[in-house]
């Protein structure tokens, strides 16, 4: 994989000190993996997981839409909470779980808003 918007999310999120693997599902659809993320915040607080992030081609200008979740035990279950969580099948495989959560890009520091925003949901959930 050689997008250039692609390669400044992984370059973004190492600068913040995580280290990221780049997976690629399908022709169109690759995702940032950040294996061993603990968890800071909220009743998961302490856990380590592995995060997958959607990593778009038109990063920073706008980030994806979910958090993809692998741990285990998982950390939720499917479920829908109309307005507040959204826990379906990823298309990371049959381990991971899509938590659906509309994040905003931010024209600075795109990286650092978005991983803020994954806190607030942890500390939310």
């Amino acid at each position: 994989m050689n997008h250039p918007a692609i390669q400044k999310f992984l370059d973004d999120l190492a600068a913040l000190g995580y280290g990221t693997e780049l997976k690629q599902v399908d022709q169109n659809q690759f995702f940032a993996l950040i294996p061993g993320y603990v968890v800071q915040h909220g009743r998961f607080q302490g856990r380590i997981i592995d995060l997958g992030l959607p990593a778009l081609t038109d990063y920073p200008r706008l980030v994806g839409p979910s958090i993809h979740i692998k741990a285990d035990p998982q950390l939720l279950d499917y479920q829908n909470i109309p307005g507040k969580l959204n826990v379906i099948n990823s298309a990371l495989g049959s381990e991971w779980r899509y938590w659906s959560f509309r994040f905003l890009a931010y024209p600075q520091e795109t990286a650092r808003q978005l991983m803020n925003q994954i806190n607030t949901v942890f500390k939310n959930v």
